[in-house]
């Protein structure tokens, strides 16, 4: 029968090493902060301005493949005046109605193009603008640049707002023409409504047609105003943002949010 106290007069040096308990973890919270790689505002501001040049570049490739202002003659032949007292031929009439659907197609097609690719640039507009409005002013200070070299920075970015908005002005323009090509096709579409046989148009196809194209070239579809970015318009914004006053950019920020559907 073993003894029971037996342990208890044990050498210590004949006793069992005990295991050594495992480290306690480290608590997370006691770790010091991994370093951040921290970006000034101006260098971000400037990281969007190269990412709008690329995307910019390929759009404005992207536009002159679509060739909107091969309808700008088309576009322009509307004369509802002369129509009143004489015959006004339309050199671009089509010899039926099928022929005057695909091109009405193809004119939404190219519209609805280039409105889906200038959102996406003029979302990266506002973004910079944003950004540009929020960070930058006259007191501007950088930790790694002297005052000449933020100075030059600055107003290449100023530079650069004005360069993205005559691409969108440029494209809005080419939207323009592509409206009134579709409103000129409609005219001529009109003449088929109830004309019989195979080149038949319902009075209730044309409406829908008319209704579907309003929606469209007014931007509703998109919640896009692309108006905004009338060419027109360029000469102010110029002005505006030639000499940097922090009110004016506010201004056009918030006009620039409404037109983008952004509040």
């Amino acid at each position: 029968m073993p003894n029971p106290y037996e342990e208890l007069f044990e050498d210590s040096d004949q006793k069992k090493p005990e295991t050594p308990a495992d480290p306690p973890a480290a608590r997370p919270e006691l770790q010091p902060p991994a370093p951040e790689d921290t970006v000034e505002p101006l260098d971000s501001i400037l990281h969007k301005i190269e990412a709008f040049q690329s995307q910019g570049e390929q759009f404005s490739i992207f536009l002159s493949k679509t060739r909107a202002v091969d309808h700008r003659e088309e576009a322009n032949t509307e004369r509802p005046l002369l129509s009143l007292f004489f015959v006004v031929n339309d050199d671009h009439d089509k010899s039926s109605l099928a022929s005057e659907k695909a091109h009405y197609n193809l004119l939404q097609g190219k519209f609805r193009n280039i409105m889906d690719q200038m959102k996406d640039l003029a979302l990266l507009h506002l973004d910079i603008v944003k950004r540009f409005n929020a960070d930058i002013s006259k007191q501007y200070y950088s930790i790694e640049k002297d005052d000449f070299q933020v100075k030059k920075e600055i107003e290449f970015a100023v530079d650069q707002i004005q360069m993205q908005r005559r691409i969108l002005g440029e494209a809005t323009r080419d939207l323009d023409i592509l409206e009134d090509a579709l409103k000129a096709t409609e005219r001529r579409l009109k003449k088929w409504i109830d004309a019989g046989s195979i080149n038949n148009l319902s009075a209730a196809e044309f409406h829908l047609l008319q209704q579907n194209r309003a929606e469209l070239t007014s931007g509703k579809i998109h919640q896009f105003d692309y108006s905004f970015f009338d060419l027109n318009a360029l000469d102010k914004l110029a002005l505006r943002l030639g000499i940097y006053l922090k009110e004016t950019t506010a201004q056009y920020f918030n006009q620039l949010s409404v037109a983008m559907d952004v509040r």
